[in-house]
């Protein structure tokens, strides 16, 4: 019988010992986990890099894994400037968020199609706040923390003109100050050409990310300021 291979990303790595890497992977159905390497097996010669979908495969009862073997899937994207530290950034998210050795339905699918659309975005072809601000509502969804863009928390529809507050065990309340719901209405039905909906989106999803992240500050977000 052939072992079973995992299609995995590697999302963090870190030196332990001389010759391993403990490697902080997500994986589909699995969510992330964490798994000891060796730098080098045997011919093995495998550029174990971020955004690189690999197959490998795991082995170990404990919660601390082991890869018995891997091999290159799909060659990473080419990222740079600030789209390559949208990527980081992603990783750094993941790996504070979410629960070690805790499934995921969604979790790899919702990575995979945000690397793919950080590719379009290099090339021209997407642009960057809406591939973040998609992903981070995305993942706050899958943390048990869901949007509803349409109706605030007394169950009456979104108005454009209503400023609301955002109540993380209720949803949207009206209210005097806050945010716009014509943006909110805009960002729920993914129209990204206004500077005001994208202003809207990155304050609200920091907003949001904030009790989760607690004060430790992320340091992909640092990566922006020195380029």
């Amino acid at each position: 019988m052939q072992p079973l291979l995992w299609p995995a990303y590697i999302l963090h790595s870190r030196p332990f010992a001389e010759d391993k890497l403990i490697l902080q992977l997500l994986l589909p159905e699995q969510g992330r986990l964490s798994a000891v390497v060796r730098k080098k097996q045997g011919k093995q010669r495998v550029a174990l890099q971020p955004f690189q979908l690999l197959m490998l495969q795991l082995i170990g009862r404990s919660e601390l894994k082991t890869v018995k073997a891997l091999e290159e899937a799909q060659a990473a994207p080419l990222l740079s400037g600030n789209v390559l530290y949208s990527g980081i950034y992603l990783n750094e998210l993941i790996c504070r968020l979410w629960p070690d050795n805790t499934a995921s339905d969604q979790l790899f699918a919702l990575y995979q199609h945000s690397l793919q659309q950080l590719a379009k975005v290099q090339h021209g072809e997407a642009e960057l706040e809406p591939c973040l601000r998609q992903f981070e509502f995305a993942l706050l969804s899958e943390l048990g923390h869901p949007i509803d863009w349409q109706y605030d928390a007394t169950g009456n529809a979104l108005q454009p003109d209503q400023r609301y507050l955002w109540h993380t065990e209720q949803g949207f309340l009206p209210a005097t100050d806050g945010f716009v719901g014509a943006q909110l209405l805009a960002i729920g039905a993914q129209q990204w050409q206004h500077s005001d909906t994208k202003r809207c989106a990155k304050q609200l999803s920091r907003f949001m990310l904030a009790p989760l992240l607690g004060t430790k500050p992320l340091a992909s977000r640092a990566l922006f300021k020195t380029d």
